[in-house]
């Protein structure tokens, strides 16, 4: 299904991007912190269908306008597919950059220093002490981040992509049934974020194997 698709295409994209921008934010270096946080803030500067539609449909115009001057005549067509992933991707892995600093931060400092303490490298503490603890704080967000981009799948139907929501629109005119083929993707929508929050509440579990929660 090309909801499905989309979406999980754009988590990985958004996972990407949100991880190298929390690790700029959280870095010593002013240029790299700048940069990570230019972009997060732009990001989640406006709603996601008016960064769709902007960048979409204003890309593909200065594209042609660019394209028609070195060959008159010739335009390029966008794929809607891709730049909807690309796009969602890059508006969501804001949010995710966020959700992945604050798991970071929610590492005790004191777990890398044991490691540097230790001698490993700093590439050893990141991947084998600091990524595997703080899947368990970024989790819960980003349980929120992908239920947030799943209904936000819906927005692409607006660049003319064969989604749920534009089959269930086009099907509906097409029978005069346009309330039930709504009710039909909204039944859809619901067992996928039922599916969803069982994965990942699985995957908190697995994440937080050996935790001892303090109860007061």
């Amino acid at each position: 299904m090309t909801t499905i698709n989309v979406a999980l295409a754009s988590l990985l994209v958004a996972v990407v991007l949100g991880l190298v921008a929390a690790m700029c934010k959280s870095a010593s270096n002013r240029v790299l912190n700048t940069i990570a946080l230019l972009y997060t803030s732009l990001a989640r500067s406006a709603p996601d269908f008016v960064w769709l539609l902007f960048l979409y449909y204003g890309g593909q115009a200065a594209l042609n306008y660019a394209v028609n001057k070195i060959s008159p005549g010739r335009s390029i067509e966008i794929d809607s597919y891709m730049a909807s992933v690309v796009i969602l991707g890059a508006v969501y892995g804001g949010y995710v950059a966020e959700t992945f600093r604050g798991a970071i931060l929610s590492v005790p400092a004191g777990q890398m220093e044991a490691g540097y303490a230790f001698g490993l490298r700093k590439r050893t503490v990141v991947f084998r002490i600091l990524y595997p603890q703080m899947m368990r704080f970024a989790i819960p967000g980003l349980s929120n981040n992908w239920l947030a981009l799943v209904k936000a799948s819906a927005i692409t139907s607006m660049v003319s992509l064969n989604e749920l929501v534009f089959l269930s629109s086009a099907a509906g005119r097409a029978t005069h049934h346009i309330l039930l083929f709504f009710c039909v993707a909204g039944a859809v929508y619901l067992a996928l974020t039922t599916v969803s929050l069982w994965i990942l509440r699985r995957l908190n579990m697995k994440f937080s194997l050996g935790v001892r929660e303090v109860i007061l």
